[in-house]
């Protein structure tokens, strides 16, 4: 796993890249990056993940602190700071931490346009991160230089 950043923006702010094998701990960091920060989302790759990591933070911070939005569940209080995702979808807001798992799934056939706008548009006020594995490097490096 080898966290990247832009190195343009003071600590704590800016792009990272987290990329590196399945199962090495990449969704755990950003759940806990995310909750370092007063606001934040996330948005993962299956709809089933995102049930997991809302009850996690839930439990973490109390139910009227997190909504959770997939394309079947949609459990939003009244003034969440965390909102835990599909990546389809993923609501516009302004958030100090925004993560997209899975950015890889940007060249799959069917679902890569979403994964490639959330690369392209989705930014934290204060820090992104786009988790994955390395098959997506050429492609950061291309459309984010800075982040890789």
């Amino acid at each position: 796993m080898r966290p990247s950043t832009t190195g343009a923006e003071p600590p704590g702010t800016g792009i990272t890249a987290l990329l590196g094998p399945t199962n090495t701990g990449k969704t755990h960091r950003a759940v806990e990056q995310m909750l370092r920060h007063r606001t934040g989302m996330i948005g993962l790759p299956l709809r089933l993940l995102a049930r997991e990591v809302y009850d996690r933070v839930s439990t973490r911070v109390g139910e009227q602190q997190v909504a959770l939005v997939t394309g079947e569940e949609k459990r939003v209080p009244p003034r969440p700071r965390y909102w835990v995702c599909t990546v389809e979808s993923m609501p516009s807001r302004e958030v100090d931490f925004v993560a997209v798992d899975e950015i890889q799934l940007a060249g799959h056939h069917q679902r890569g346009h979403t994964f490639t706008e959330r690369l392209l548009d989705a930014r934290g006020r204060h820090e992104t991160w786009f988790l994955g594995a390395d098959t997506i490097e050429p492609m950061l490096a291309e459309l984010l230089p800075t982040a890789v």
